[in-house]
């Protein structure tokens, strides 16, 4: 069946071929008004984490982060694709904490043509929930949000610590937390040698991504990067 209404709005959605040459995606979710609130990230910006900068370089977090031994290497690269601001942020809190799974469709198409552009060839994994939090929402934000890729994820991660939200620690908590959140599970052949992409809704911190890497890496992976919807 054809959708014709905003999943954000419910207004009607009326073709518009201007908007879908500038943004190069092949069906519209959202109406044009909701659309235009999103604001894609672009260059120039951190070549590693996607925070808009002044020119395209390495910030000074990221700097930080590969400047301390048990941080560095962890994570090649970070690409999101919006700004996240306080509409974004409402977008994201309906999907994720009031269950309204179809609006992951609205990123259908920038997901999957970033990873054809940038990751092609990786292997998604979902960053994934605690058990108490995967009851409470009845589903995985992240494990959708890899659905809309072209190919399929792997789930070999499971949460072991439900830690606190990294937005609320300081940053030299977030350099001195070294704890294990993340288990992996399954046989290393599944990740040996292979470029591993985790799938987020978004980056804040960069600290639960790099996390998430460690058992990955373990486990013999080539290398690890991530693709978030958010960059906050």
């Amino acid at each position: 069946m054809v959708r014709n209404r905003c999943l954000q709005c419910l207004q009607p959605l009326n073709a518009n071929a201007s908007w879908e040459a500038l943004f190069s995606w092949r069906q519209k979710n959202l109406c044009d008004t909701c659309q235009g609130k999103l604001r894609p990230l672009k260059a120039p910006w951190c070549l590693y984490c996607s925070r808009p900068l002044a020119r395209t370089e390495s910030c000074a977090d990221c700097r930080r982060w590969e400047r301390t031994r048990h941080w560095s290497g962890l994570l090649v690269r970070n690409v999101s694709l919006f700004s996240y601001d306080d509409y974004l942020q409402e977008l994201i809190s309906i999907y994720k904490y009031r269950g309204d799974v179809a609006l992951a469709r609205v990123f259908t198409e920038p997901l999957k043509q970033t990873y054809l552009k940038d990751f092609k060839g990786a292997i998604p994994v979902p960053i994934p929930l605690s058990e108490e939090r995967l009851l409470e929402r009845g589903f995985n934000q992240a494990a959708v949000l890899a659905e809309q890729l072209p190919v399929a994820y792997n789930a070999c991660l499971a949460r072991v610590v439900d830690e606190d939200k990294q937005s609320k620690q300081s940053r030299r908590g977030r350099l001195r937390g070294h704890a294990r959140p993340f288990s992996f599970q399954g046989g290393a052949a599944r990740v040996a040698g292979k470029h591993m992409l985790l799938i987020d809704d978004i980056y804040t911190t960069g600290t639960t991504l790099r996390k998430a890497a460690i058992p990955l890496l373990e486990q013999g992976a080539k290398q690890v990067s991530a693709l978030t919807v958010a960059r906050g």
